[in-house]
């Protein structure tokens, strides 16, 4: 029958998916580049020796060029990589400063942050 109830368009069960701007990284910056540079031997930690920090201390680390978060309870200095991820440098100042596994976790529960990151860690998370 014309106009019948199996002639109607069916309800969406799509989502509306916020689509994402594009980030150009600037030459000498791919995933290959960062691998290269966490195995060429070079400091990326920016500190002479691992130890524990407190939040405390992470906190003053949230600038452009100087740049820490913790994810699961280790910290990682990020300087060195905000020109590297894929994401754009303005993704990775969401958690400058700041405990950054909830983030991490949402967004890149794939992601094996001791291979990516390792070469960067700076300390472990102590409570104050």
């Amino acid at each position: 029958m014309l106009g019948g109830p199996q002639r109607l368009a069916a309800p969406s069960t799509t989502r509306l998916v916020k689509s994402r701007a594009k980030v150009i990284l600037e030459p000498g910056h791919s995933p290959l580049d960062w691998a290269r540079l966490t195995t060429s031997g070079k400091n990326l930690r920016g500190v002479d020796s691992m130890g524990p920090i407190t939040m405390e201390e992470v906190k003053k680390h949230k600038s452009d060029d100087d740049c820490w978060t913790v994810i699961y309870g280790k910290v990682y200095n990020l300087t060195p990589y905000l020109k590297f991820h894929p994401g754009g440098k303005k993704e990775l100042m969401r958690v400058a400063g700041r405990d950054g596994t909830k983030l991490f976790t949402y967004t890149h529960s794939w992601v094996n942050i001791d291979s990516l990151m390792g070469e960067c860690i700076v300390g472990y998370l102590v409570p104050s």
